[in-house]
C-alpha cells in the first residue's frame, strides 16, 4: 500500500443548471498536492461523502501523476 500524503482541499458549493430546469447544487474541490498544480473533482451534493470524495481526489492524482510533461521550444 502507498504512503499517505498529505492533501490540502477546499469546497464549494454551486448551484448548476440542469437539463429539468431547476438547479441543482454541486461540490467543488480544490484540491493541492505536492508535484502538481491544483486539481478539481465535482460531485453532486446528494452524492457527496468524505469517502467518495477522497476516492475521487486518489484516482485524479493518479491519472494526473501517469500523465508524461511535454516540452515545447519558444
Amino acid at each position: 500500500m502507498a504512503e499517505a500524503e498529505e492533501v490540502r482541499i477546499r469546497r464549494t458549493e454551486i448551484m448548476v443548471p440542469t437539463a429539468e430546469g431547476e438547479p441543482a447544487a454541486m461540490v467543488y474541490t480544490t484540491y493541492i498536492v505536492k508535484d502538481l498544480s491544483p486539481g478539481l473533482v465535482t460531485i453532486p451534493k446528494t452524492e457527496w461523502s468524505s469517502e467518495k470524495e477522497a476516492d475521487l481526489i486518489r484516482e485524479d492524482i493518479k491519472k494526473r501523476r501517469e500523465a508524461k510533461p511535454s516540452a515545447i521550444r519558444l
